[in-house]
């Protein structure tokens, strides 16, 4: 939940007007990679200048945040405030404080994703130690599940008496039925051969230059949402 309320959008205008774009979001050639920078940094710049607070939504919303998590959000922090003390003295080790915050924010990604990946083998070997069928094991599958999409169609009996489950052994006998209830003499007959139309759809490019113009023509004093113009 961010407080935009309380906001500092004076430091956070300061942060991105100083902020090296071109050597940090814009040094590779996959648009991916650069937009997927570009997010990181101003993620990093809502989560200093906004405040904000994670909302449970019927247990806790980070379960998974542990001593580990808290520890390297609070070195990235201060690396950031280290960095930024640097550049506002335009300090001769800024650049090294700028390696050290980025080393800083790799190992936070890097720890929170170990810690997620080490809770869900946690549920997992759990799962495995409960008795199937057992009430303890359904309670933790009913919570497991709720975290995760659930399909639109409910498992499926094929004529064997087994069940379809997965999206592929579904369609499969969806296929079958069809086959099996179709009507259509279709005999020697093969498919025809549809002409080529003769055109083609256009590579599409997307390049450093031109992303980084639209995000320098955006308006940074609009407020956050959809235009309705």
């Amino acid at each position: 939940m961010w407080r935009y309320k309380s906001a500092d959008w004076d430091e956070m205008r300061h942060f991105f007007a100083s902020y090296p774009w071109q050597q940090v979001c814009f040094s590779s050639e996959n648009p991916s990679s650069c937009a997927e920078a570009i997010s990181d940094v101003v993620r990093q710049a809502m989560e200093y200048y906004i405040p904000h607070s994670d909302v449970p939504v019927g247990s806790s919303a980070r379960p998974w945040f542990n001593a580990d998590c808290a520890e390297a959000e609070k070195r990235k922090h201060s690396a950031f405030l280290s960095w930024v003390d640097a550049r506002d003295r335009k300090a001769p080790e800024l650049s090294s404080k700028k390696r050290a915050f980025n080393h800083a924010a790799k190992s936070y990604k890097k720890t929170l994703r170990k810690a997620r990946f080490d809770r869900i083998s946690h549920i997992g070997q759990k799962l495995s130690a409960q008795p199937s069928g057992s009430r303890a094991f359904w309670s933790l599958a009913k919570s497991v599940e709720a975290n995760f999409c659930r399909p639109t169609l409910p498992p499926l009996v094929r004529p064997d008496g087994t069940l379809a489950r997965t999206a592929r052994e579904k369609a499969g006998l969806f296929a079958s039925l069809f086959a099996h209830n179709s009507r259509l003499d279709s005999g020697s007959a093969t498919p025809p051969i549809l002409p080529h139309c003769g055109t083609s759809m256009p590579e599409v490019r997307i390049r450093n230059k031109e992303v980084l113009r639209a995000l320098c023509r955006l308006d940074v004093n609009k407020a956050s949402g959809p235009d309705d113009a």
